[in-house]
């Protein structure tokens, strides 16, 4: 998974989480803010009807020699009041609820208590309020903070992502700028602009890594051209002497053995320099991209060639290119090679009776020609060596030397031509070219 991803699903859930949570924890919260709320309000009223009563008299709510109580709900509005006398020495001042009943009906309200003496009199006052109004507030503010829960989860969700995109921008560039890379010559440092000193670190890490990878890369170049080079000489001139050994009729007839046994090994030996010279040669650039070449007609002049060994290890070859396609810019010489090489793997590593099967088709991007065949397979685990060089996956046969998918990767490179393998042990393996778009 994306490190994006990774970043935007856990800022997901852990705005779920968090909203879950404050869903579970608002409402008692909540009540007991608006408990809290009236509560004051009620200490507030307290304090407004005392004032009252002092200004305006106690005689005016309760009238002296009367044992009546007085009662209002109107006086405050929105809360009921009464006072009444009572006993002298009764102490009384808390806040709860109790249960009132008006006009013959039983309500539950939230009452302040207060006795307060005057005259050498004591009164009891009581102020309530409603707790059905206090609930309807309370069911009230649970939806506003329910909206406005909603509200500031998504936005912070989207302000998260945003914010996420811009943080790992500088690390998509330099994984595109790496995935970008065919081949580390192709490779070109460059500055990142960033304020993340991590991204700058790692930029200018992969920086001076890659230009080590290429001075290794350039001096095994030109070991391999050189040395390549150096040998073919004296290979070929040795080769030659032995030629005219084995021509000379003078030559003792127990030297011919010999000889010819020598000439064989000086025969592959002089393939592997050929091929390494191959490799270093296009490598260098040293062959041209001048012709068109048209994929069917490829595949048909390697099929043609390749028929009769074939034919000898009894394996059939069939065609199945639905389409057409033509390279611009490519070096037929070098594509006859690199599909050759996979088509008579792909017959050498097979099973009498078995077949190889080249399908062509226009895909998304370009066209898609695979090499199918129905041979040993290749393990996973030697799946990543099989272009390695000198990584041989099978025993020595005395004709191959290891380079001949080394070969077919440096050309396809070369073309810019997109390589992949799939294989399945015991039953087959297919290479599929993906040619780029002209």
């Amino acid at each position: 998974m994306r490190l994006q991803s990774k970043l935007t699903l856990f800022s997901a859930l852990s705005k779920i989480i968090l909203f879950l949570l404050l869903v579970v924890l608002l409402p008692p919260l909540i009540h007991r803010v608006a408990l809290h709320n009236t509560d004051q309000r009620l200490l507030e009223q307290k304090e407004q009807v005392l004032r009252m009563v002092e200004e305006q008299g106690i005689e005016n709510f309760i009238l002296e020699g009367d044992n009546s109580a007085y009662g209002s709900y109107n006086l405050l509005k929105e809360e009921f009041i009464s006072m009444e006398k009572v006993a002298p020495g009764l102490e009384v001042d808390s806040i709860g609820n109790s249960l009132r009943k008006v006009e013959g009906e039983v309500v539950d309200y939230r009452v302040l208590s207060l006795t307060f003496q005057i005259a050498d009199q004591t009164y009891l006052l009581e102020i309530g309020r409603s707790i059905a109004t206090i609930r309807e507030s309370i069911d009230i503010l649970q939806q506003y903070a329910l909206i406005f829960l909603v509200v500031v989860v998504v936005l912070t969700a989207f302000v998260d992502l945003a914010f996420t995109k811009i943080l790992l921008r500088p690390l998509l560039l330099i994984i595109r700028r790496l995935q970008r890379i065919g081949h580390p010559s192709t490779f070109q440092p460059t500055k990142l602009a960033s304020t993340t000193t991590d991204f700058v670190y790692l930029n200018d890490t992969i920086n001076n890594m890659m230009g080590q990878v290429q001075a290794a890369f350039l001096k095994e170049k030109e070991f391999i051209g050189n040395v390549s080079h150096e040998l073919l000489t004296p290979v070929s001139i040795l080769q030659n002497r032995m030629e005219n050994l084995l021509a000379d009729p003078d030559t003792p007839e127990h030297l011919l053995i010999k000889l010819v046994d020598n000439q064989r090994t000086l025969h592959r030996l002089k393939s592997i320099i050929q091929a390494l010279l191959l490799i270093s040669r296009i490598e260098n650039e040293q062959y041209l991209k001048n012709e068109e070449v048209e994929i069917k007609m490829l595949v048909g002049e390697v099929v043609e060639e390749i028929r009769d060994r074939a034919e000898a290890r009894e394996v059939a070859l069939e065609m199945d290119l639905s389409d057409d396609w033509t390279l611009v810019q490519a070096n037929e010489s070098l594509l006859f090679t690199m599909l050759f090489n996979v088509v008579n793997n792909a017959i050498k590593y097979n099973r009498p009776g078995g077949k190889v099967i080249l399908t062509g088709r226009l895909a998304k991007k370009g066209y898609e020609l695979c090499v199918t065949d129905t041979g040993v397979g290749i393990a996973a685990a030697q799946l990543p060596h099989i272009f390695s060089r000198f990584k041989r996956l099978h025993a020595p046969d005395g004709e191959s030397h290891g380079l001949g998918l080394p070969i077919v990767q440096t050309i396809a490179q070369f073309h810019r031509i997109k390589l992949s393998v799939t294989s399945e042990p015991g039953e087959g393996t297919t290479f599929c070219f993906r040619f780029p778009n002209t």
